[in-house]
């Protein structure tokens, strides 16, 4: 009988030691686009054309606050403060942006930005579970444009993001489980 839990303690230790890593929790984050990937919002960006593109076709491409959603509506003073700094002449400006602010309460503004990132920790089980160390790898894609529009009419747009993000985070606390013990207690009599 001593044999068999013996032998039941070395198969449950091994079962513990070789599944622990993925035991380590993991995240993922995601703003709603109707984007696949970085470079497919980047090319449905490039089929917006100023001077051509209309609201509708905005819209159609993906970039529709109000249905595809995490859009900001932009009034001429939102882009005014944008885009327009202080002691630089309007004539630096893009023809687009002058236009709209020409135009004032008939230029408006859309922004969105569109995201997903995926957070996996990754190292030695028992250093995470007891806060010695936390370590963190962070995959993902950041996409932001911004379009101006005069009379329903696209006029300027510009884009930025982070086609491939690659981070890797690591969290020392040398005193393990007890580190953030005086915060946790100092919370607690407030």
């Amino acid at each position: 009988m001593g044999g068999c839990v013996g032998r039941a303690s070395v198969i449950l230790a091994v079962i513990l030691l070789t599944g622990c890593s993925s035991l380590l929790p993991s995240e993922r984050a995601e703003t709603q686009s109707p984007f696949a990937d970085y470079l497919d919002a980047e090319g449905r960006f490039a089929q917006a054309i100023p001077g051509r593109t209309t609201r509708p076709e905005l819209f159609s491409l993906g970039f529709d606050p109000l249905i595809q959603g995490n859009g900001r509506m932009l009034s001429f003073i939102d882009i005014r403060l944008m885009f327009v700094q202080p002691n630089i002449p309007l004539a630096y400006l893009p023809d687009g942006l002058v236009q709209c602010l020409e135009a004032k309460d008939r230029c408006i503004g859309y922004a969105f930005e569109f995201s997903k990132s995926d957070s996996q920790r990754v190292g030695n089980f028992w250093a995470d579970i007891f806060n010695f160390r936390k370590k963190r790898e962070i995959q993902g894609w950041a996409f932001r444009a911004v379009f101006v529009l005069v009379d329903d009419r696209l006029v300027h747009k510009v884009s930025s993001g982070e086609p491939n993000i690659r981070r890797y985070e690591v969290k020392r606390n040398p005193l393990g489980p007890v580190q953030g013990a005086g915060e946790f207690f100092s919370d607690q009599l407030k």
